[in-house]
């Protein structure tokens, strides 16, 4: 029997998580499962532990404490490794994790039909304890579980922001010659080869926050600084007078025949000062410059109210629509937006609503498909 490498799951481990608990049948319509691994790692009181072998995750179990008593949910080994053993040791490893926390007792909760995992557990010396257990869930407006009422408490487990995410392309090259920079301020558009973590932090933050840019504030920094060092990954910053006045991103590496420019933004202090025309137009050369098939980008209503207008004026076309849902930004520190309180602007447009602010930060979990639209 090969022997598990057991190690704590960074962000980048997501998907390859979630894919498990589904193989393993752990996953339910009223459990987000995204949020659930989220919301247990940004609390400080929970890890998501998960197993490896030859560097493919095989088993997990989600481990916490509420301050009094340890409890594990999750627990999985993937159909095609049960029976060798990797249970026992993905539990003893949480165990491992709760008593070096101090941590006097573990619980779990198990539904009184599921026979097989109770043997299981019984097995590893988990006993049935007479108790009661009382539930309340509470529901927001928005129809997402939340703690309480108060509109501006820290994200709880199920919290989110529904926005309308819009996608565009560009299928060829533009035609028109290279737009110049502005006279003034004199800048100057540079590659930021190998950033540090807190110089992006520093331009994500700052670009982003007035427009709820939060997936990479959920970022810890080993795995942010693996997806900004990446060979595939590109980040600009533009620059005014010497000081930074915004930065843009792309992604040469998703999909082959592909170009993604999935970040692109100013500076509060540098917006209505004739850069973005430039900056957008600078950062579509850029992205052609490895002769792609086909570039593209995706804005969403709580971006700048004319983000949209002039991405098809830069020569993207629409292709698709869809209402995705997002981490709270409060958990990071961010305002929820009030303009999004009652939900988003529906895909079909009905809605004249403006959205509050720019950016483009999409990196969200979807709710429905997109619903192509016609170009």
């Amino acid at each position: 029997m090969s022997e598990l490498e057991i190690r704590a799951a960074r962000y980048r481990d997501t998907e390859d998580i979630v894919a498990l608990w589904r193989a393993a049948g752990l996953t339910v319509p009223h459990n987000d499962p995204y949020e659930d691994i989220r919301f247990c790692r940004d609390s400080g009181q929970g890890e998501v532990l998960i197993g490896l072998l030859g560097g493919v995750i095989v088993a997990s179990v989600l481990v916490g404490h509420d301050g009094h008593r340890g409890w594990i949910y999750y627990v999985a080994v993937h159909p095609d490794h049960q029976g060798a053993g990797h249970g026992k040791a993905i539990v003893e490893a949480a165990e491992v994790w709760l008593t070096a926390r101090g941590v006097p007792k573990v619980q779990l909760l198990i539904r009184e039909t599921n026979t097989g995992v109770r043997a299981f557990y019984e097995r590893l010396g988990y006993a049935d304890e007479p108790r009661l257990i009382m539930t309340k869930r509470f529901v927001d407006h928005t129809g997402w579980e939340r703690r309480g009422e108060d509109e501006d408490a820290p994200a709880p487990h199920h919290a989110g922001i529904s926005t309308t995410v819009t996608y565009l392309e560009m299928l060829e090259r533009p035609t028109r010659p290279t737009v110049p920079a502005p006279s003034r301020p004199k800048v100057s558009l540079v590659r930021a080869k190998s950033p540090t973590v807190s110089f992006y932090r520093y331009l994500y933050d700052n670009v982003g926050g007035p427009w709820t840019w939060v997936s990479r504030r959920f970022m810890d920094d080993e795995t942010l600084r693996d997806v900004i060092t990446s060979p595939d990954v590109e980040i600009y910053v533009l620059w005014a007078e010497g000081v930074p006045a915004g930065y843009g991103e792309v992604n040469r590496g998703a999909k082959p025949g592909e170009v993604e420019l999935t970040y692109f933004g100013l500076m509060p202090d540098y917006i209505g000062m004739g850069l973005g025309w430039y900056f957008i137009n600078s950062m579509i050369d850029i992205a052609w410059a490895s002769e792609p098939d086909r570039i593209w980008v995706h804005t969403c209503d709580l971006d700048h109210p004319r983000a949209l207008g002039n991405y098809q004026k830069a020569g993207f076309k629409v292709f698709g629509q869809a209402v995705e849902r997002e981490p709270d930004p409060r958990a990071v520190g961010l305002p929820f937006p009030a303009s999004h309180r009652n939900g988003p602007m529906p895909p079909d447009g009905s809605d004249d609503r403006a959205g509050p602010g720019g950016g483009n930060d999409a990196n969200v979990i979807p709710i429905n498909k997109v619903i192509p639209l016609k170009r």
